[in-house]
């Protein structure tokens, strides 16, 4: 009897630096860290597919993580050219950024900066928020639908917390 051995190798591949989720006519991205340019790309993909089956405007919710690192100038821009580049298929824009420390006040502050400076700042279509419950009201308002319930899904598929 031969003993015989042998060996698999298993590459480990890194988790998603984002997640997506279609609820509604609610798309939500979950950014953990800022995108690299494939991210935006793959991202950008699954917009599309999203509004593909639905054929009308798509509200959009914007995640980072509490633990994010800010976006370089490079990732700023290529992010900012996203939403510019899908504009006319969004009818409301929401951006959370989570965390309560100065830091993500701070960051808060130079985003609703940077909205405003790259003219995506408008208060019927683009809000910075900083807690997800701030959101559902303009949801339901828009969508005619429970955003509490809209919210509470995406918790439960993990694109909120």
């Amino acid at each position: 009897m031969f003993a015989t051995a042998t060996t698999t190798t298993t590459a480990t591949v890194a988790p998603p630096n984002y997640k997506t989720a279609l609820i509604n006519r609610v798309f939500f991205i979950r950014w953990e860290q800022p995108p690299s340019t494939q991210d935006i790309q793959l991202v950008t993909a699954r917009f599309r597919e999203a509004y593909e089956a639905h054929r009308q405007q798509l509200c959009v919710v914007i995640v980072t993580g509490a633990k994010a690192r800010v976006p370089n100038s490079e990732q700023r821009k290529a992010l900012f050219k996203m939403l510019e580049d899908h504009r006319k298929y969004i009818c409301e824009l929401h951006l959370l950024m989570e965390g309560n420390e100065l830091q993500h006040n701070l960051q808060r502050i130079i985003a609703s900066a940077q909205l405003i400076v790259t003219r995506i700042y408008d208060s019927n279509y683009a809000r910075l928020h900083k807690t997800p419950d701030a959101i559902a009201p303009f949801l339901t308002s828009r969508l005619k639908a429970d955003g509490n319930r809209i919210i509470n899904d995406a918790r439960l598929l993990g694109v909120l917390h």
